[in-house]
């Protein structure tokens, strides 16, 4: 690797993006724009849950609007981030234990079980991957998978 492939760019997106959604800030800044990926795009990303896979910068954006609405007291802790590059194109790996607290269900209807919006805790190891790509602006994801053990 010489030093124009150097991950030190990319590993500061991740890190700022996992201190982002600990602190609840915007996050689609993070994304790149789908008339910035050009033939690469458009952008993705997929979640650990049912129906979680969202296409294109719309779709990505109220997705990661809904983790920092719906999602609190998020940490974030990096236990095993391996990032490669070339030239423009990045690619990552990491498992990330995440904890914070979920809006509780009744386990009926998916409303919360107080009807007044009660939050229950939750901690789990979450495998991350994905694609980044230099634009203008910095290095954004360009796709972000993020799944849970089964």
């Amino acid at each position: 690797m010489d030093a124009t492939d150097d991950p030190g760019e990319v590993a500061a997106l991740i890190r700022h993006y996992y201190a982002a959604l600990e602190q609840g800030a915007p996050l689609a800044g993070f994304y790149v724009p789908d008339a910035e990926a050009g033939p690469l795009g458009p952008v993705v990303k997929i979640g650990s849950g049912k129906d979680e896979e969202f296409t294109g910068y719309a779709a990505v954006e109220r997705a990661v609007n809904a983790v920092t609405t719906n999602l609190r007291r998020n940490r974030l802790t990096s236990r095993a981030l391996a990032i490669r590059r070339r030239g423009d194109l990045a690619w990552f790996s990491d498992q990330v234990w995440w904890s914070g607290e979920q809006p509780a269900e009744d386990g009926v209807n998916g409303a919360a079980a107080d009807g007044m919006g009660a939050y229950q805790p939750f901690a789990t190891l979450t495998r991350w991957t994905g694609v980044c790509l230099r634009t203008p602006a910095g290095w954004k994801f360009l796709q972000v998978h993020v799944s849970e053990g089964i």
